[in-house]
């Protein structure tokens, strides 16, 4: 009888270990694999007025189009995840506020009792004359 406890505690145990790197290695996989094309589409390049202006992200629609992506993308594999977007400045490091060019994503997400993930992105809008 003791033989048969220990047995199935160790493969639910096992199961458990299973699925979450299954999981996680998903997670891992939308996450890194956001689609630069939404970015693009947020960056603003004229003002209102049709006038060339230093490229910078606009952070109305980089919100939008990163909610919509993990919440189709994501939800399948957890529901319990939190984004935090930052704004900075690319040469200073200092936190923006209006015409931000560097842009770092954080994502955190419990996958089980065993498997949590912590990763941050970084992508920064530079302007031809500056490559």
């Amino acid at each position: 009888m003791t033989n048969c406890i220990f047995y199935s505690m160790f493969f639910v145990l096992f199961l458990n270990v299973s699925f979450g790197s299954l999981r996680i290695s998903q997670v891992n996989r939308v996450f890194m694999s956001i689609y630069k094309g939404m970015l693009e589409a947020s960056i603003l390049t004229i003002t209102d007025s049709g006038e060339p202006i230093m490229p910078y992200f606009n952070k109305e629609k980089v919100d939008i189009y990163i909610d919509d992506y993990l919440k189709e993308n994501l939800d399948r594999y957890t529901k319990d995840y939190e984004v935090v977007t930052s704004y900075f400045r690319p040469v200073t490091g200092d936190i923006c506020v209006t015409t931000c060019r560097q842009l770092k994503i954080n994502l955190k997400a419990k996958i089980n009792t065993f498997y949590s993930y912590d990763k941050t992105q970084t992508f920064t809008v530079r302007s031809q004359s500056e490559l």
